[in-house]
């Protein structure tokens, strides 16, 4: 009885330690990610700096849609260079997890690509200090 005890508290201990592990180990990657991203569209923030400006994209409801329509609208954007870094690290920050979804259900107004990055800036900002989502990381990256 007491072996079988003691077994099942190592057990217990054993995927305890696993499934913290999982947690500790990603968390730098993505906070790490989460400010490249917040600093790319805070240097993309002058319109002057994109040469495709011009270009019009669908604006996203961050208040309704997910991050991962952000996503989206960034990969139909063409011949933009400077948002290149911005789309890998995005895609990377979200992974495999919106690889078959269709992230972007309203697709009524379009805006230039200058206005989108930063309302997807302010939106970053404000999820960060509104829900405290990787604050410790972002260090100045939070304030306006």
């Amino acid at each position: 009885m007491e072996v079988a005890i003691g077994m099942a508290l190592w057990l217990k201990g054993i995927i305890l330690l696993t499934c913290l592990e999982r947690d500790v180990s990603s968390s730098p990657i993505q906070n790490g990610t989460m400010k490249e991203i917040i600093v790319q569209l805070h240097n993309l923030k002058n319109p002057k700096q994109l040469s495709c400006n011009s270009s019009m994209v669908w604006q996203v409801n961050f208040g309704k849609e997910k991050l991962c329509a952000a996503l989206e609208v960034l990969n139909n954007v063409t011949d933009c260079p400077e948002i290149d870094r911005l789309r890998r690290n995005m895609n990377h920050l979200l992974a495999n997890s919106t690889r078959n979804e269709n992230c972007l259900k309203v697709q009524d107004t379009q805006i230039q690509l200058s206005r989108f990055l930063k309302d997807l800036l302010t939106f970053l900002q404000k999820s960060i200090r509104n829900e405290g989502i990787l604050k410790s990381s972002l260090g100045n990256f939070t304030k306006a």
